[in-house]
C-alpha cells in the first residue's frame, strides 16, 4: 500500500479497550487518520476508502509478523469486525 502521508500520532494507552477494538486496528485507524478525519470519526463512521486503507494496513502489520492472523478477525468496535483471509499456500 502506498501512503503518501500517515499521521503519526500513536495511539493513547486503553484507546483499543475502551472502544472495544483491536490493537491492528486501532494501529492502522491512527496511521489513516488526518487533521480532517480524526481517529473517533474513523472509528465511529468509516468511508470506504479507509476501511479498505484499514484492512490493508492490518493484513500488513499481519504479514510482517507485528500481529497474528488467529482467526482472521480483528474487532472493530462492540459490533464491527474486519475479517482477513489467510492466504492460500502453494506447494
Amino acid at each position: 500500500m502506498s501512503n503518501s502521508v500517515c499521521f503519526s500520532l500513536a495511539p493513547p494507552g486503553g484507546w483499543d479497550l475502551s472502544h472495544q477494538t483491536h490493537s491492528a486496528v486501532v494501529q492502522a485507524i491512527f496511521a489513516v487518520s488526518s487533521d480532517e478525519r480524526v481517529p473517533e470519526a474513523i472509528w465511529e463512521t468509516p468511508t470506504d476508502k479507509e476501511w479498505r486503507d484499514v484492512a490493508q494496513l492490518v493484513s500488513d502489520y499481519v504479514d510482517d509478523g507485528d500481529f497474528t492472523l488467529d482467526n482472521g478477525r480483528f474487532a472493530w468496535g462492540p459490533y464491527g469486525t474486519l475479517r482477513l483471509w489467510p492466504a492460500k499456500r502453494q506447494n
